[in-house]
């Protein structure tokens, strides 16, 4: 097996274990003649629909493919990335907040692929941000589409691609290769981590 490959199937393993000992966990502290508790119930649906994108994240990059995109409307897209938003929410117990700065005749974004990017690059920001809520700055101009972390002031050692030797999860290997096709750039300083992603 080529060292890649190997690579790759390795994170996949670790997050699978992951999901499993958080669905396990949930299990081991509920009661088992009881129902689970509206909070354990959403604790396990978080858990499980992580471990999804986990999954498909894992077959695209085996595969070597990217999901298809459609553009959507700038409201749609935040709206989406607000849903898509929610398992992170409950598992790390934070709340985020998306908002839309300047103004553009075509505020259109680039669907799920984007979507999903902004997903991945967010989960591994979550811990170095301190505060309870991570706020999403998101700004279309005619040359690009930009997202801002504002209390997110690095760039995770997980996010540089120079960093070859150094296990990545599933999230982190997603975020490079996506990041990689939409020739987006990554920076961080004192006003955040931003994301630039080029209009062709």
């Amino acid at each position: 097996m080529d060292p890649a490959s190997e690579a790759l199937m390795r994170s996949a393993l670790h997050d699978l274990a992951n999901v499993l000992s958080g669905v396990r966990g949930i299990l081991e502290l509920s009661d088992p003649n009881l129902p689970l508790t509206p909070r354990d119930q959403s604790r396990l649906e978080a858990v499980i629909a992580d471990g999804m994108v986990a999954l498909e994240r894992s077959r695209h990059l085996a595969m070597g493919t990217l999901p298809e995109s459609m553009v959507e409307s700038g409201t749609d897209w935040r709206h989406q990335l607000g849903e898509q938003l929610k398992p992170l929410s409950v598992l790390f117990r934070r709340q985020f907040a998306i908002r839309h700065e300047g103004e553009i005749a075509d505020d259109r974004w680039p669907g799920e692929l984007l979507r999903g990017y902004a997903l991945a690059l967010t989960r591994q920001l979550l811990p170095y941000v301190q505060a309870g809520t991570l706020e999403i700055i998101a700004h279309a101009s005619p040359k690009e589409w930009r997202l801002r972390w504002p209390q997110a002031t690095v760039v995770p050692d997980s996010l540089k691609p120079d960093q070859n030797s150094r296990p990545r999860d599933i999230g982190a290997r997603w975020a490079i290769r996506v990041g990689e096709s939409l020739a987006a750039t990554l920076h961080a300083d004192a006003e955040g981590f931003t994301l630039r992603v080029p209009r062709f």
